[in-house]
């Protein structure tokens, strides 16, 4: 090497390339993206639990003491009506479900229920004493995010206790090809009113959830009947759901086959609606959402590929 580089031209030729290489590296090394490193969580030690294979039904189902307080506020004035085909039934069971101290779910998005992927969504659970944060991550992948790149960001936080969650402001951040837009909702529990950063506000019934919460708030509803109420808001007006008890299913998973309870939103014809699947033996975690149409057509579907947790 110190051979070759005797004689000044050799030299200079020498100095030029290295300073060619320097000056390439400093230009091109803030672009190469490395992958990123995964954020460790702890193993998973959540014991599993299976259902009550069978707890007494009560002699009737129970209706609505006033029907009126049913509607959604979107019904234009007219009840509600069961025009769904009949879902099948599965044996009571009583809510019996300890949230983990953290928990996290990976889900794969597909759009039009065509298996194509195109986005990921991660929900983080964290506990501490009687306080509770719960959030959730959207981002678009493949193709969907060459276009766009959007991203929706959801954050639950309030107190937990023995009637599960009980949220105190739920926030949503939106990032789309038209810009930027978020809302905000703040429950005042002793006023008995939730509040919207866009001004509104709206009654606060006693089991009040938000869009994100309610996921996981529904493990703890005893479901010994066909149907359950639940007011929900999304952050800009509160709506009362009724939502419907159906069958065991065996879904379908990148974790394999999971045996799930489905349940469904009661909805009019023609209105859009969920349909929503919770692990028998992962305490009713969600692991799977259905978003459809007026037409029953799937527009959006997001399904369960990891869950991690632990009590400690």
């Amino acid at each position: 090497m110190i051979a070759a580089l005797n004689s000044p031209a050799r030299r200079l030729t020498f100095a030029i390339v290295v300073s060619v290489l320097l000056h390439a590296a400093v230009l091109w090394l803030p672009y190469i993206h490395l992958p990123l490193a995964k954020v460790a969580f702890p193993p998973l030690s959540v014991r599993l639990v299976s259902l009550p294979k069978h707890v007494e039904p009560p002699m009737a189902s129970p209706e609505p003491a006033n029907p009126k307080s049913t509607r959604a506020p979107n019904a234009s004035g007219k009840a509600k009506a069961k025009t769904m085909k009949k879902m099948d039934k599965t044996e009571g069971q009583a809510a019996a479900h300890p949230f983990p101290k953290r928990l996290m779910l990976s889900f794969v998005v597909q759009k039009d229920g065509d298996g194509l992927m195109t986005g990921e969504i991660h929900h983080q659970l964290e506990i501490h004493g009687n306080k509770y944060t719960l959030k959730s991550m959207r981002q678009t992948a493949g193709p969907a995010s060459l276009n766009n790149g959007d991203q929706l960001t959801q954050t639950s936080r309030g107190n937990i206790g023995e009637r599960g969650l009980q949220p105190e402001t739920f926030e949503e951040n939106e990032i789309n090809k038209s810009g930027k837009k978020s809302h905000r909702a703040t429950f005042d529990w002793t006023a008995q009113k939730v509040r919207y950063s866009h001004g509104g506000e709206s009654a606060l019934p006693d089991t009040a959830q938000d869009m994100l919460s309610f996921m996981y708030q529904i493990s703890q509803i005893p479901m010994n009947a066909d149907f359950f109420p639940l007011p929900i808001t999304d952050g800009g007006h509160m709506e009362q759901y009724l939502i419907e008890i159906g069958a065991q299913d065996d879904i379908s998973t990148p974790m394999g086959k999971l045996r799930s309870l489905h349940l469904r939103k009661i909805h009019a014809q023609g209105e859009v609606y969920f349909e929503i699947w919770l692990a028998q033996e992962y305490r009713l975690f969600p692991v799977k959402f259905r978003q459809l149409d007026g037409s029953d057509n799937v527009t959006d579907e997001y399904v369960i590929a990891e869950i991690l947790a632990t009590d400690e």
